[in-house]
């Protein structure tokens, strides 16, 4: 039984094609220059098309932690105007850091000479300025998310930093903290008659700052003596964080990033190094990716054209086909334009990935046509026109369908995977692979009409006057030999020397031996493959980033972000006869000082001693009235209203939040370090009873 049947209606449907292609090879060849022309003015909004590289494209769009995210923005919204604290923030838009180091490796950065040129540097920082939409001159101060200061600092703060001091209340991020180092650091290392040892360090930075961070989490690579006294550090770390609330407020903040980046690719000196991230960073080096990108299509589609060339050209100026290969080279481009620009002009976005298409699109195509010179080739030169090119695309039209079909499920299902930036990629890939497919049926098909009617009338190749008589040998073109098509040097070789090397037996035996000893290789790499995508893997390899992420794994990974644990529903939740505050703090104790985390900030212990302190009496009846008009209406507490979600009556508690601090996560263990939260068998909420 023969299942070739479908094979042979394509092959006789293709066939039939080819006739009205030879007997009207002139609409097929402008109709796609019409279209690709047309098409191509979408090309001209690539620019407003194109999307910054941000994680969020590369994180699923199913992914939980997009849904816990947003819950958590949902129940404990931050704006810009509420009081600054590092550990409360969830949101890195607008924020970053620069890590000052000792230009010697790893030098140690607490003596007078660095700290001066490190305050140095951030002094120019903060006066770094951009324009706005009205020409006014904004600089760090201006823009700068602030943060409140302590009474009982804000008199002397204003007294010894009031140049840099907004009002005597709040202060731009981070200018404190580099004014302490400065005076404790420069001076004689000490502070209010406080000792620098790791407490006092973390009590000045609860009243100024990173709350329960602390001063010693913004030194990096940190030594101690015998004493537990900080004897040295090897690097320091700068952030800021500015306001983005608005459209004005983030275009603003995204031009003065730009600028910071600018100023320290600048930035030398004899002292010190410095290495910075901002949220610009990844969008700004996939850039980079991305022009390269473009600058190297021009080159790609000169040498692939003159390989092209000089394999469809042979020892005879009638039967080399230059003219084919510029067209199969052109008709590659033109599906690349025109699927791009049709994608543009609907709307769609463009990623610096999906850069990277026509170049794997660009080979394809031109792989198509070698399989239509190879199947032409194979024809009779002593035929028709139009029986050689039934015969070429009844043999090769099949199969440029089969494989193009299959490319075609392949980037169609990337299309229906999570990620935005493998969606853009593999939706323009998808329309490039239709278009390539329909130009080389239809302008492709024409060009090589036009090109096998030249050489049936014996013309030139490039210059298409008639030949006096082919270069061929008299007698081989008189009989109409066909073996000149198969004799090409390639065709010999893969016929005779390759093919007889093939069927030695030992080889064959070697082969197979070898291509087992592949499979087994290749099955336990793939065993070794690491999940995941790093911000480090984003970057360009000559990238400033890469360094910064280096250095900040190096010193800082001891001690790093916080872990947001919250739970809700709590109104909800019938926790008779325990009393709620009990029941929080168990939840909160399953995830301090683990193999990731440390201790936490938590409003409850905070409320707790509090109460304790005062001489109050907490009982489920009172419990919500005193934490909202007593410990939060303090101003020292402040930052807690942040962490505490009270129903709409107020009389009841709907959701709490306690930030753990998290440590010795880096690239090298950061899906271990989620996976060991994600999955631990202990409930991080309290979810509502069914």
């Amino acid at each position: 039984m023969r299942f070739d049947c479908i094979e042979k209606r394509f092959a006789h449907a293709f066939g039939a094609y080819s006739g009205v292609v030879v007997r009207h090879p002139f609409p097929f060849f402008i109709i796609p220059i019409l279209i690709t022309a047309g098409l191509s003015t979408g090309l001209l909004r690539h620019e407003q098309a194109f999307m910054k590289d941000e994680l969020e494209l590369y994180t699923p769009t199913d992914a939980q932690a997009r849904k816990e995210l947003s819950q958590l923005d949902h129940l404990f919204h931050i704006n810009d105007s509420d009081p600054f604290y590092a550990t409360r923030r969830y949101d890195i838009r607008r924020a970053g850091y620069i890590i000052v180091t000792n230009q010697e490796e790893d030098g140690d950065i607490l003596n007078p000479l660095v700290m001066h040129s490190a305050m140095q540097l951030w002094s120019i920082v903060q006066s770094l300025t951009v324009e706005d939409e009205d020409d006014r001159r904004i600089n760090y101060p201006s823009i700068c998310v602030k943060f409140p200061i302590p009474p009982e600092f804000s008199k002397a703060l204003h007294s010894l930093f009031a140049p840099n001091m907004t009002t005597p209340e709040e202060i731009c991020v981070s200018n404190p903290l580099v004014e302490i180092f400065k005076l404790l650091l420069v001076s004689d290392r000490s502070f209010l008659n406080r000792s620098i040892d790791e407490m006092t360090l973390s009590q000045i930075s609860d009243a100024i700052q990173f709350d329960s961070g602390g001063m010693t989490h913004l030194l990096g690579g940190v030594t101690l003596d015998d004493d537990k006294r900080i004897a040295g550090a090897k690097a320091m770390l700068l952030p800021y964080a500015l306001r983005h609330s608005s459209d004005d407020e983030d275009w603003v903040a995204e031009k003065w990033e730009v600028r910071l980046a600018d100023f320290l690719l600048q930035y030398d000196s004899p002292i010190i190094r410095a290495s910075w991230w901002t949220y610009e960073t990844l969008a700004a080096e996939s850039a980079r990716d991305r022009l390269q990108l473009i600058h190297m299509l021009l080159p790609c589609f000169v040498c692939v054209s003159i390989f092209t060339i000089a394999c469809c050209c042979v020892f005879s100026w009638r039967r080399s086909r230059p003219w084919l290969a510029i067209g199969g080279v052109i008709s590659a481009a033109m599906a690349i334009a025109s699927a791009v620009g049709i994608l543009l002009l609907a709307g769609y976005g463009m990623t610096s990935v999906a850069y990277s298409m026509p170049f794997i699109v660009f080979s394809v195509g031109v792989d198509n046509v070698f399989i239509l010179l190879s199947a032409w080739r194979s024809t009779s030169s002593t035929e028709t026109l139009e029986h050689r090119m039934k015969e070429t695309f009844a043999d090769a039209a099949v199969s440029i369908t089969v494989t193009s079909l299959t490319d075609l499920i392949s980037f169609g299902v990337g299309c229906a995977t999570p990620f935005p930036s493998v969606q853009m990629f593999c939706a323009y890939a998808v329309a490039a692979v239709i278009f390539t497919y329909i130009y080389q049926l239809t302008f492709f098909a024409a060009v090589m009409v036009y090109t096998n009617r030249r050489e049936i009338n014996n013309r030139h190749c490039i210059f298409f006057h008639k030949l006096k008589k082919d270069t061929l040998p008299e007698k081989i073109a008189a009989q109409g030999d066909r073996s000149f098509e198969k004799n090409t040097i390639l065709a010999q070789f893969f016929r005779t020397t390759y093919s007889d090397f093939l069927l030695n037996p030992l080889v064959r035996i070697v082969i197979l031996v070898t291509f087992c000893v592949y499979l087994g290789v290749a099955s336990y790499g793939c065993t070794k493959v690491k999940l995941g995508l790093e911000p480090n893997d984003l970057l360009p390899e000559n990238s400033y980033g890469k360094r910064t992420l280096m250095m900040a794994e190096k010193y800082f990974s001891d001690y790093g972000s916080s872990l947001h644990v919250w739970m809700y529903n709590l109104s909800e939740v019938d926790v008779a006869p325990r009393k709620i505050w009990n029941v929080l703090e168990k939840e909160v104790e399953l995830y301090e000082h683990t193999e990731f985390t440390a201790s936490s900030d938590s409003w409850l212990r905070t409320f707790l001693a509090f109460v304790k302190q005062a001489g109050l009496l907490i009982t489920p009846e009172n419990f919500v009235y005193i934490l909202k008009n007593v410990f939060l209406s303090q101003p020292q507490f402040a930052k807690y209203n942040r962490d505490v979600v009270l129903t709409e009556d107020g009389e009841h508690l709907e959701a709490s939040r306690i930030p753990v601090q998290l440590r010795h996560v880096g690239s090298a263990n950061q899906s271990r370090a989620m996976r060991f939260v994600t999955y631990s068998s202990l409930s991080m909420k309290l979810r509502k009873p069914n």
